[in-house]
Order: C-alpha cells, then structure tokens, then sequence
C-alpha cells in the first residue's frame, strides 16, 4: 500500500488540527445546549464556533490556493458572527448563516479528503472520522436555521420556546438536527415545510449510511496495512 506523501511533521500537524475539531465540537455542543441561555454561555459558544472556524483555516494549509479561499471567508464569517451576536437582526443572520454553510461545507470536503486518503488507521484519523460526523449535523442544523429564517412556520416547535430568540432557536434546531442524524426521533420537534421534511429525510439517510462506510473503510485499511506488512 502506498502511504501518506506528506512529510511525516505535515501529517501530524494535519492529524492534530483533526484531533483539535474533534474537541472544539464537543464544547460547542456541550455549552450551546447547557449554557446558552446566559449570556456568558452564548459567548462560549461563539468562542467555541470560532475556534472551529480557525482549526478549519489550519486544515486547510495543504492547498495554498484553498487555504486563501478559507482564510478570507473565515475572516468575513468570523466578523458576522460576532458582529450578529451584539447587532441581531434577520438580514445578519441570513448572510451568517450561509457563509457558514459555505465554510463547513468545505471543511467538511478537506476532512473527508484527510480522513479517507490511504494510510495507516491512527487514533487522529478515527477521530477526524468522528469530526465528519459531527460537521454533518451542523450542516444540517444551520440548513434549518436557513429555512426557519425564511419560512418561519418551518417547523413545529416546543411551545415553551421564547418567541423572536435566535439562540434558542439554533439550540432547538441544533438538538432536533442531531436526534435526526442518529434517527433517534422524539418527536418534541417536527418538520412541516415540504423543504425541511426533505432536508430530514437526506439527513436521516446519511445518518444511517455513514457509519456503515466508515465501518467498511476501517477494516479495508486495517486489511490491507496487514498486508502491507506481511510482504516487506
């Protein structure tokens, strides 16, 4: 098998910035459905989304012409959501979220070009494998923010919800884009839009799909690095 081309300090350095998604996620996660409701929690939250942001740009230093690409569209994101977090307003958070779209998007593209390259199975390509995970559901979660900004009877949600709140907002759809992911389905949250239904059926299915190919790739690699090492 014909390993990673990159010098052995660039593929630790690409194998790191995975590791570093990986933890930056979790705490996104943990304090933007824990703490979002204080203001120091939706700070958190954004400083964790920025970290993302900037550990993406790092990911990206393989391909210099998309690495600038990155640099300047994490700099533009990175000024929307600040500046949306202290200036709110419906015409802010569409272009936030879009760009963001488009960010994730890509990083998800540079991940997943990371993660499936040939190589050895190491515990930073599991879990960068975990990161795509993760990127796929906050794709998903800024897709219905999308269309809850522009179709706000998108979907039904809990009536205890505060009305007019963003944050609120993105941890609700953050959370029913997650339980959609893993086709947990409680129900407290449904899609009513032709648009968002689809949105969830798309997710539902790669959320099913994904760890079937990843389980596959694992033990291909695993195969064939055995192999590998028996004919040297």
């Amino acid at each position: 098998m014909n390993h990673l081309r990159l010098p052995p300090h660039r593929l630790r350095f690409e194998e790191a910035g995975l590791t570093g998604l990986l933890i930056f996620f979790l705490g996104y996660f943990i304090v933007l459905n824990s703490l979002s409701d204080f203001g120091v929690g939706r700070i958190l939250a954004l400083i964790c989304f920025s970290l993302i942001i900037i550990t993406g740009v790092v990911t990206t230093f393989r391909q210099r012409w998309l690495s600038f690409f990155v640099i300047l569209l994490a700099v533009v994101l990175l000024a929307l959501n600040w500046l949306e977090e202290f200036r709110p307003g419906r015409a802010l958070a569409l272009a936030s979220h879009g760009l963001s779209l488009i960010f994730l998007a890509t990083l998800l593209a540079v991940v997943i070009a990371q993660v499936f390259q040939e190589g050895p199975v190491t515990g930073h390509r599991i879990r960068g494998a975990v990161t795509i995970y993760l990127l796929l559901g906050v794709l998903w979660a800024i897709m219905y923010q999308l269309i809850a900004l522009i179709f706000p009877q998108a979907f039904r949600l809990p009536a205890a919800l505060p009305a007019g709140d963003p944050e609120a907002l993105r941890r609700e759809l953050t959370y029913f884009s997650f339980i959609t992911l893993t086709t947990t389905g409680y129900g407290d949250i449904t899609a009513v839009h032709p648009v968002a239904r689809t949105l969830v059926m798309l997710e539902a299915l790669a959320g099913q799909l994904y760890p079937a190919i990843v389980l596959a790739w694992l033990v291909s690699l695993a195969v064939m690095d055995r192999q590998d090492k028996s004919t040297q």
